[in-house]
């Protein structure tokens, strides 16, 4: 005779059937959340313990591998521009069973809850939760007390009330679990909210689970979350710092175009002249600015690319600095580059660009002039090329972040803080490495390198009489 008992329910995701055969009993083991079935068989004698350690056993591998699969998921999903508004989807198709996920951060300026990630309902019906208010939603008070709530039935409806407009679809939904997300410090940063369009009542292990979901995803939301508002302010302060070095070369160039314009031809030749080459300069000035703009943006698309071919590095250096030469009386020039310098696999366009950027920081930042030294030399599988200069110097807690994108050191001289992010990413697509070093008050030094490629020295030199120890 066999006989099939009815499931016996160990939680609300895992249940078994019996099948007796005789003495023998076989039991179909159901996990809800992902779906599998599997089999275990034994005597009579024993079985429950038996199974029920099993069950325990099964159940804390499933738990495991739920967190486990939540956790390279979101490191799969780790993607600034989208990991926020995808969370939820990413959690409702790893959480089998789940029909509507939504996440919310807390904003400390707004003193609100932010729906920053929906699945299940559109988000223009999700409401920005008050955690002030007199009368709180029950997903505010989850988060103003840290314990989750759980609603099953027609209360479920009832609990959205003030958290979904009345459009949403949803008067299906048969449960509902709000869980808090806190950090491991315990600052709390939000809630998750889980929807079912069953009514499942929930066990304390299920609880548990949803509760370490909520800690596996509170640091993830709040790092990208902290990056963006991070790049957000960059953004703005890039714009205004872009505004305001746009606006002087715009107002010059503008004044002195009027002023000839209106001045009916009176101006004598001489007096033209200079007028035109204030327009000419300050003209290049914004093309510097709109430059520093775009290459700023290859950056951040990945398209700044480098085109190596065999270079002769001096000839680079001695175009670079000729041309410096003509923008500053102040300054002399003192250029030492080896005989026999080797020739090297290199971009010569982009390489100019890095020491034009490294010179002319050299100018600006040395306004009372003196001199900038530049160097190259051949260490090991690499050389080196070194900027030197005498003006004001970089504090020390500056110097790691010079190389970052948007970042400026605060002064009263002109810029952007692209130069430098712009020159570090052509150093690195050629293989080299860029750093910088300072005394305040005496000066600063740059350096990049860039790689040999079997290049030997000694078969291309440069010759000029200013070269070698001498200034230019």
């Amino acid at each position: 005779m066999v006989f099939l008992k009815l499931p016996v329910i160990v939680s609300s995701c895992l249940y078994y059937y019996t099948i007796e055969l005789g003495s023998s009993k076989t039991v179909l083991w159901y996990n809800k959340i992902n779906k599998s079935v599997f089999v275990w068989q034994g005597n009579e004698k024993g079985s429950d313990a038996r199974m029920r350690h099993q069950a325990n056993r099964r159940r804390k591998i499933s738990e495991r591998r739920s967190i486990t699969l939540i956790f390279s998921k979101l490191l799969e999903a780790f993607d600034l521009d989208t990991f926020l508004s995808n969370t939820a989807s990413l959690l409702k198709s790893v959480l089998t069973g789940i029909d509507a996920v939504i996440v919310y951060l807390y904003d400390d300026s707004r003193k609100q809850l932010i729906p920053v990630s929906v699945s299940g309902f559109s988000s223009e019906h999700v409401l920005c939760l008050e955690v002030e208010a007199a009368c709180l939603s029950v997903i505010a008070q989850v988060f103003k007390t840290g314990k989750p709530f759980v609603q099953t039935g027609k209360g479920t409806v009832k609990a959205l009330a003030g958290c979904i407009t009345g459009d949403a679809d949803c008067y299906s939904m048969k449960s509902l679990l709000c869980v808090p997300m806190d950090l491991s410090d315990g600052t709390r940063i939000g809630c998750l909210l889980f929807l079912w369009t069953v009514s499942d009542k929930l066990s304390p292990r299920d609880l548990g689970l949803f509760r370490r979901i909520a800690k596996t995803m509170g640091p993830f939301a709040f790092k990208a979350e902290t990056l963006r508002q991070s790049q957000e302010k960059k953004y703005s302060s890039l714009v205004c710092t872009l505004s305001h070095e746009l606006r002087t070369p715009l107002t010059c160039i503008k004044g002195y175009a009027t002023t000839l314009l209106d001045n009916n031809g009176e101006w004598n030749q001489k007096e033209r002249n200079e007028f035109l080459k204030i327009i000419d300069a300050e003209s290049d000035t914004m093309k510097e600015l709109i430059d520093d703009l775009m290459e700023s943006s290859m950056i951040e698309s990945g398209l700044l690319s480098v085109k190596k071919e065999p270079v002769l590095l001096a000839r680079i250096v001695e175009k670079a600095v000729g041309d410096a030469r003509l923008r500053t009386a102040k300054h002399k020039f003192i250029v030492s580059i080896p005989k026999n310098f080797p020739v090297i696999e290199a971009d010569p366009v982009r390489t100019r660009q890095v020491l034009d950027n490294l010179l002319e920081n050299a100018i600006k930042y040395s306004p009372e002039g003196g001199l900038i030294v530049v160097q190259c030399r051949v260490d090991n599988r690499e050389v080196t090329v070194s900027v030197a200069d005498e003006g004001v110097g970089i504090a020390p807690e500056h110097l790691n972040r010079l190389f970052e994108k948007f970042y400026r050191v605060k002064t009263d001289l002109a810029g952007t803080g692209l130069g430098l992010p712009v020159a570090s990413e052509i150093v690195e697509k050629q293989g080299g490495r860029i750093w910088a070093s300072s005394t305040p008050g005496k000066g600063s030094t740059f350096c990049f390198t860039l790689p040999l490629t079997g290049t030997g020295p000694g078969i291309h030199t440069v010759k000029s009489p200013n070269w070698g120890k001498g200034g230019v």
